[in-house]
């Protein structure tokens, strides 16, 4: 009788985790068939511009692909988002160039914050229907491991990390404008007063700067330029920061053939408050100006 129990209850466990697998899946297939952003786009391999810009929120708010494209001639696609650094979107970098074809040039946005390993992940949501890709399950394993591996290979853990922001997409998905090539457009909000900061150091990690030193490596192989671009700073913040030679310090290290960066922190629109949202984040007119300086810029890099 207690072998026959057992039995009956390793079949109802057996049962169960298979149910709870294909719920979880289901979830999955229907995030990604339904769900229209650009990370979903560039997942399903649907984005493959001649200039790719990859970044968190300065990436996001700052290049108008739009206005690249009139300056350079290329095509050009936003990867950016906000809150997101290297060491997690650096999954979308390895995914892309996994099949691109057309790309000329990756931008990489080096804000202050971009190599630091992060303790949480950022917007779980917009990744974890993709966990059963290897970029992306290394990616956030970085970050979260015990929490990522068991969302990965214990049927029924990831329905336990799935957010508001995930089900909300699911179901009541908007598609993002698509003539907007993946631009966050900042809004027009002029800032009137200075930050309330005190001095800080900029935290980073120099195993992520090695795995940004390696990534570069990929790109260079598949004979696509990198651009390591600062983007402005408004001078008053940018004198908060301890450590911003240390940091632009890193980038320059990667500087070789095919590697160039960018540094605008002493552009003259750093002087101007009127173009920030905040002492890092330009409105949409400053970012229409930086745009258009990034792009005459970069041509003089790609030709």
């Amino acid at each position: 009788m207690a072998k026959s129990n057992i039995k009956k209850a390793g079949v109802f466990i057996v049962v169960a985790l298979c149910v709870i697998y294909a719920v979880q899946s289901g979830i999955d297939a229907g995030y990604r068939s339904r769900v229209i952003n650009k990370f979903s786009r560039l997942f399903k391999h649907q984005v493959d511009p001649g200039i790719m810009i990859f970044g968190s929120s300065t990436a996001y708010y700052h290049f108008d692909p739009r206005i690249i494209k009139n300056v350079t001639g290329e095509s050009a696609y936003n990867m950016g988002w906000y809150g997101v650094n290297f060491v997690q979107y650096n999954a979308l970098v390895n995914e892309y160039l996994s099949y691109e074809k057309n790309c000329h040039c990756i931008v990489i946005i080096c804000d202050i914050q971009n190599l630091v390993n992060n303790e949480l992940i950022t917007r779980p949501d917009l990744f974890l229907a993709y966990l059963r890709n290897d970029f992306v399950y290394q990616s956030l394993k970085e970050i979260e491991p015990r929490k990522i591996f068991l969302a990965r290979y214990l049927p029924g853990y990831k329905l336990t990390l799935l957010n508001n922001f995930f089900y909300r997409d699911l179901f009541f998905c908007r598609p993002d404008d698509p003539s907007l090539e993946g631009y966050g457009t900042p809004g027009t909000s002029k800032w009137n007063k200075i930050d309330t900061a005190k001095p800080f150091k900029a935290n980073y990690d120099d195993n992520i700067l090695m795995e940004l030193r390696l990534s570069i490596e990929n790109m260079n192989r598949k004979g696509i330029k990198v651009v390591l671009v600062i983007p402005p700073i408004y001078q008053e913040g940018y004198k908060l920061i301890q450590n911003i030679d240390e940091i632009k310090s890193k980038y320059r290290s990667l500087v070789q053939k095919d590697v160039f960066f960018l540094d605008y922190t002493s552009d003259p629109i750093c002087k101007s408050i009127e173009y920030f949202n905040n002492y890092s984040h330009l409105n949409t007119e400053g970012a229409a100006i930086f745009s258009t300086n990034f792009a005459t810029d970069l041509v003089k890099i790609m030709h």
